[in-house]
């Protein structure tokens, strides 16, 4: 029996399991460090913040937008976090932007670049947050 390992490239037979479990823990070691996540030699990320309220964006016309804060406790502003926003509603070719805009709160943006006024239903609203 031969085990492929993917991007690796080594293909594993019984007799070479120990250097199978070798590359396994070097594979590890290079994407778990002390309890930060590292991806492809990076900064360590320290933690991952999610967070979800409810949202209804109304009416919004051609041009305008419209902005909203959620509570992000532990979030902080001097950590210039990179952000992410998603909504369980069909945006409709609007974009939808976060970011940090004090500690524990993050803004987040709806902007209409449409030719018409767009009336989203009230939805979902989460936002994700990396401390490095």
């Amino acid at each position: 029996m031969k085990v492929d390992f993917g991007s690796f490239g080594d293909r594993y037979e019984p007799s070479r399991m120990q250097g199978f479990l070798r590359d396994l823990q070097n594979a590890f070691t290079r994407v778990y460090d002390g309890g930060k996540l590292v991806i492809g030699g990076g900064f360590a990320i320290d933690k991952h913040f999610m967070f979800s309220a409810t949202w209804d964006p109304g009416n919004v016309l051609s041009g305008a937008q419209t902005t909203t804060t959620v509570p992000a406790t532990g979030v902080r502003l001097a950590d210039a976090a990179p952000v992410m926003a998603g909504f369980n509603k069909d945006l409709q070719a609007m974009q939808l932007t976060a970011y940090v805009s004090a500690d524990d709160v993050i803004s987040v943006v709806l902007r209409n670049g449409t030719a018409g006024a767009i009336d989203l239903a009230s939805g979902t609203l989460r936002v994700s947050a990396w401390r490095y």
